[in-house]
C-alpha cells in the first residue's frame, strides 16, 4: 500500500492510497462521517485501470488530521468486533478455523 496525506490546512486533507482495495477508505468514510464536524468526506478512484484512491476531507470543527486518526481507530474498533462476532458465531455452528 501506499499512502500519501496532502494537507491544505488544519480543516481540510487529501488522502491518496495506491495499490489497495476501496473498502479501506469506505469505513474510514463511513466513521468520519458519524462526526458531526465533518462537513465532506468523499471517496474517489481516480484511474479506471490502477488502484489510484483520494479521500477528500473536510472539518469545520477539530483539527481534520485528529479527526481522521480518531476515525481511523474507530474503524479498526468496528472490524474487531465484526471479526468477533463471526468467530463466535463459527465456533456456535461447529465450524473451525477463524477468521
Amino acid at each position: 500500500m501506499l499512502l500519501e496525506l496532502h494537507g491544505d490546512d488544519d480543516k481540510s486533507v487529501e488522502l491518496k492510497i495506491k495499490e489497495e482495495d476501496i473498502s479501506i477508505l469506505y469505513i474510514v468514510q463511513h466513521e468520519l462521517l458519524k462526526n458531526k464536524d465533518i462537513e465532506f468526506a468523499g471517496v474517489v478512484l481516480k484511474h479506471q485501470l490502477i488502484k489510484d484512491f483520494v479521500l477528500r476531507i473536510i472539518s469545520k470543527g477539530d483539527s481534520v488530521i485528529e479527526t481522521l486518526h480518531k476515525s481511523v481507530e474507530s474503524g479498526i474498533e468496528e472490524i474487531g468486533n465484526i471479526k468477533q462476532i463471526l468467530e463466535s458465531q463459527f465456533k456456535t455452528n461447529g465450524e473451525s478455523g477463524s477468521v
